[in-house]
């Protein structure tokens, strides 16, 4: 803006140049003023993340040294049937059972930690490293897919106590874990024999009102009087694709027979039926006998073992040839699957676990070194306003 007086403007134009040149002298006098900050207080910064960073390695690396053992497991799962087992072996109630063993044997140290990743269960393939689903079909089929192998890791200290330690946690896995399959599979029988002895209630009325109309029916057409031959056509052929549905068109002596084979035919239904639900009944107590011993011992360290034990007993209390065909096939049924809870090899190798002291050591190192840089440049800060104030 001009003077109003000489015409000579107030100021002149600064060229763009100028201004570059200005503001990069400024931003190098900043960084040689951080460079500054950071060379004065070098012995705080190394003091302050080197030596501790130093100091963590050293007591992992001289620290006592974790070991592993692994044991393989021949057993299909699918995704729910692992997360089942996962949530099983970490319920409440079977940590509690683990840690009393362990502590029986005189292994309170891992008996405190066994509640945390000491013992790792993991499926082999696995079925959550495949690809991501996009589409809903797709998710169905990894959801179907099964591990053919199942690894239990258990990882503690020190190297001679790991054969008690995996023996106790072996004996969990393999006799004590099975019994909650067992009590949620008795479960789901019940609910289906509960289920099915429920729809056979149902239908049974309408099958016996059936044979009532069909009883009627025949008295009826028995009590007719039988039309004359002669006033009947002759060459006349019906065809019927179900001569039940159709048996009006029948002669009279073609409808009796008829609606008394429908007749026998809803007795038998209804018979059998009725002997079907009988079954289902026995079934039914039996399965809620054998849940019931379950539910009453599974508190206790109670073992498939114990369980299959139980159930040879139990079959000398029957003598309906079903229910001890039944008896014996689920007894053949927890035989299989305590051979299936077998490692394929019974004592594996004892390997030590990486420690990472150098890994742990640099994560230590970054994150005090982000922070004694920080300090010091706040401690730089209050220095200076000091200064200023004073």
């Amino acid at each position: 803006m001009a003077n109003s007086k000489s015409g000579i403007p107030n100021s002149q134009a600064v060229p763009t140049n100028v201004q570059k040149e200005a503001k990069t002298y400024e931003d190098e006098i900043n960084l040689i003023d951080y460079f500054r900050v950071l060379w004065k207080w070098k012995f705080f910064i190394v003091l302050g993340s080197v030596l501790p960073a130093l100091a963590v390695g050293l007591v992992i690396f001289f620290g006592s040294r974790s070991h592993k053992v692994t044991y393989i497991y021949d057993i299909e799962l699918d995704e729910k049937g692992y997360k089942t087992l996962l949530d099983g072996f970490h319920s409440a109630e079977n940590l509690d059972k683990l840690t009393s063993k362990l502590k029986e044997n005189g292994l309170d140290n891992y008996a405190q930690e066994i509640g945390r990743a000491n013992v790792q269960l993991e499926v082999l393939p696995s079925y959550f490293e495949k690809a991501r689903a996009t589409n809903i079909e797709n998710l169905q089929k990894i959801q179907r897919v099964k591990g053919t192998l199942l690894t239990m890791t258990i990882v503690g200290k020190p190297k001679k106590d790991m054969q008690k330690i995996s023996s106790v946690v072996r004996d969990n896995f393999e006799k004590v874990l099975p019994i909650y399959s067992i009590k949620q599979g008795l479960n789901n029988t019940i609910i289906e024999l509960k289920a099915e002895m429920a729809n056979i209630e149902e239908n049974r009325f309408g099958l016996e009102l059936e044979l009532e109309r069909k009883k009627a029916i025949s008295a009826k057409l028995k009590n007719l009087k039988p039309a004359d031959s002669n006033r009947i056509p002759s060459g006349i052929v019906l065809q019927f694709d179900n001569v039940s549905e159709n048996s009006e068109y029948l002669p009279v002596v073609y409808q009796i027979q008829v609606t008394d084979a429908n007749i026998i035919d809803l007795e038998e239904s209804i018979r059998a039926n009725q002997k079907k639900y009988d079954y289902d009944k026995s079934l039914l107590s039996l399965n809620e006998r054998l849940f019931d011993q379950v539910r009453n011992k599974i508190s206790s360290y109670y073992t498939i073992q114990e369980f299959h034990a139980f159930l040879t007993n139990m079959v000398n209390d029957y003598e309906d040839k079903g229910l001890i065909g039944y008896l014996n096939a689920y007894i053949k049924k927890i035989e299989n699957s305590i051979s299936t809870n077998t490692p394929a090899i019974g004592k594996p190798r004892v390997y030590m676990v990486p420690k990472g002291a150098a890994k742990k050591a640099a994560i230590v190192f970054a994150v005090l070194l982000m922070i004694t840089t920080f300090a010091a440049f706040l401690l730089e800060g209050i220095k200076k306003s000091q200064a200023q104030a004073s």
